[in-house]
């Protein structure tokens, strides 16, 4: 996919976002079962306290799972939909927000975008990677999560894999002159707007978990969610307590 091409999708994504926000949110409130076993992976239990890191936090539902699961958990969040994360942050404490166009700060530089946040012992970003237009931007992503890590800290992230799904890839329309498992999806019929939405690869996982370097390691790896139980492909990874050498 070139330059030009991903701009364009960034900004349909955003468009899609702004318009249909709301209705959107309003069938995103309940946890996705896979986050119990991110919790797992990571050795979190109830009783914990912890500095949390979350990138695209949309409408703050993982930040109501971590308040609901026992955890003691203050949180940097950022997110672009400044209304989503509003409709979220009722009855939420700890909570720092900040709003931050990901994607576009993914176009600009090098390295790790800037996530005004203390180091943390987890960070996430769940139902985001799949809006990244570039695999270049993904990498960036999960190297600007880790960036934001303590030593021993975990990262988890979801891929969603919903062209492994017939009925989702029926509604699906490929990208032109994008690349493989690149498409746009609609939303409750409507013609006017779209969003973009990359399906992973194993392979494409497979990457992501070697592209921060020897010291972060995969911890888990597996597939949750959605009515098949297997829509979202989840990678646990974990920082090295110390460098290697």
């Amino acid at each position: 996919m070139d330059l030009a091409t991903a701009r364009h999708l960034s900004e349909l994504t955003t468009d899609f976002y702004r318009r249909v926000g709301p209705s959107f949110a309003a069938t995103r409130q309940s946890p996705w079962p896979g986050w119990e076993r991110v919790l797992r992976a990571c050795g979190l239990a109830p009783g914990d306290a912890l500095d949390v890191l979350d990138v695209a936090c949309g409408n703050l539902r993982f930040e109501r799972f971590l308040s609901r699961s026992g955890l003691t958990a203050r949180v940097w969040a950022f997110d672009s939909c400044d209304g989503l994360a509003q409709m979220g942050a009722q009855s939420l404490a700890g909570m720092t927000y900040r709003h931050l166009d990901v994607v576009g700060a993914l176009f600009e530089g090098e390295g790790p975008i800037g996530l005004e946040a203390p180091r943390c012992d987890l960070s996430v970003s769940f139902g985001f990677m799949h809006h990244v237009p570039l695999a270049t931007q993904r990498a960036r992503l999960l190297a600007s999560l880790a960036d934001r890590m303590r030593p021993g800290g975990h990262i988890a992230v979801s891929l969603w894999q919903f062209a492994r799904n017939e009925r989702l890839r029926a509604r699906a329309v490929p990208v032109p002159g994008g690349d493989e498992g690149d498409y746009l999806l609609g939303w409750q019929g409507r013609k006017d707007v779209a969003r973009y939405c990359h399906s992973f690869s194993e392979d494409e996982v497979d990457a992501l978990s070697r592209c921060c370097g020897p010291a972060i390691r995969e911890v888990a790896r597996f597939s949750a969610d959605g009515r098949t139980g297997d829509l979202n492909r989840y990678l646990v990874l974990q920082k090295a307590d110390r460098p290697e050498g």
